[in-house]
């Protein structure tokens, strides 16, 4: 049951971009310096997001749309309007997904490694704790307009799932545009954010899932 759910909540996601044209940076703790400064400054953020999805057995490509909100007292929201409804929630130490019309079901964090790497993952890209969390090895990459976070799982649950997860930090702001998820499977995902707004006021009832 737990891989069915993870496997919906990766089919939201999609696009793959090639690092074809990214160079190693010159200096990659400068980077991590600033790109920490900037992270630790957002208390919460939102964004709007649409998403491709290529699968190896499919010809067409998996379109999504949606809205993500996070506030940094490790509360997550991710949710999807198009092409159907779905949500993914983190809040007071439990997970919950609501699948379109069907009742929403929650469990503790604690209680699924899985879930908590997935939620941890698309935190820490946003607080600037990527480097900290010791469930990637990392190389920083950039281009003219934005640098690439490569990450490769470490640890036996990751490793299931995904080869490697890369992520665009836009270089005028700091902030993460896109992420790209390359799974086991051959299948590639991308969630690209958009209209990114923080320190916006949002409350702990946002997050709750009915």
């Amino acid at each position: 049951m737990e891989r069915k759910i993870v496997l919906l909540f990766c089919l939201c996601l999609s696009y793959y971009a090639s690092a074809k044209d990214f160079t190693a940076v010159k200096d990659g703790k400068i980077f991590i310096q600033q790109y920490k400064s900037v992270a630790e400054k957002i208390k919460t953020l939102e964004a709007d997001f649409s998403q491709e999805k290529a699968i190896v057995l499919l010809t067409n490509k998996l379109r999504s749309t949606g809205r993500m909100i996070f506030k940094s007292d490790n509360r997550l929201k991710i949710e999807y309007f198009k092409p159907h409804a779905f949500i993914f929630s983190m809040h007071d130490g439990k997970i919950t997904i609501k699948d379109g019309e069907r009742a929403a079901s929650s469990i503790a964090v604690k209680n699924s490694k899985l879930f908590e790497q997935i939620s941890r993952i698309t935190m820490h890209a946003i607080n600037g704790k990527i480097f900290d969390s010791g469930d990637f090895s990392s190389t920083v990459m950039e281009n003219e307009d934005s640098y690439l976070i490569r990450l490769v799982p470490k640890s036996k649950e990751l490793k299931q799932y995904y080869k490697e997860l890369d992520l665009y930090i836009g270089k005028e702001t700091f902030m993460m545009e896109r992420m790209t998820m390359k799974e086991t499977s051959g299948d590639e995902t991308v969630m690209n954010f958009e209209n990114i707004r923080t320190n916006n006021t949002i409350s702990d009832e946002a997050f709750i899932v009915d």
